[in-house]
């Protein structure tokens, strides 16, 4: 019976590591990415980040860096992963910012009344969520309050915390 015990064991064995290779396979792979999101569902919160792939062939030695990316409400997200130590520690920078629209509008109109001496409403679009690389600029318009005045504005975004600078875009 051992013999049975065992060929069964082997074949058991086989089967796993066919579906794990057909499902994605590498469990390495899919703990790296596993990491990858759950760091990164905690840097994007509330909104969620979906479908993280990192390449199948990531060099896994310290110094060794590779991209990952996936969705965050359905807007492609990037994040570089570079492995620290022998131990396989990794430090995990997003490359793109994550802003509610609701938040980023408010804290803009704030600065920008601030700058401008009178009150604004500014609009950054429809969508819950801005995601935007980070060094890149993207359009929002103010209003003057009380008027139909419109001026669009120039935000870039600094940081992946979603820190941005603006300015007055030019006719």
């Amino acid at each position: 019976m051992p013999k049975k015990r065992s060929a069964r064991l082997a074949a058991l064995v086989a089967t796993v590591v066919l579906l794990a290779a057909a499902c994605g396979g590498d469990p390495e792979q899919t703990a790296i990415e596993r990491e990858v999101q759950n760091y990164l569902q905690s840097v994007v919160a509330p909104a969620e980040i979906s479908d993280i792939d990192c390449p199948p062939d990531a060099p896994i030695r310290p110094g060794s860096s590779f991209l990952c990316d996936g969705l965050v409400e359905n807007e492609f997200y990037e994040a570089q992963v570079t492995i620290i130590d022998e131990q396989g520690r990794k430090e995990i920078r997003p490359r793109h910012a994550v802003m509610q629209v609701i938040a980023k509008e408010a804290s803009l109109a704030a600065e920008a009344a601030e700058a401008l001496g009178f009150d604004v409403q500014a609009d950054c679009g429809d969508s819950l969520y801005l995601v935007v690389s980070v060094g890149q600029p993207f359009l929002c318009t103010l209003e003057q309050s009380g008027t139909d005045l419109t001026q669009d504005i120039e935000v870039k975004v600094q940081n992946e915390i979603g820190t941005t600078v603006w300015k007055l875009k030019s006719s």
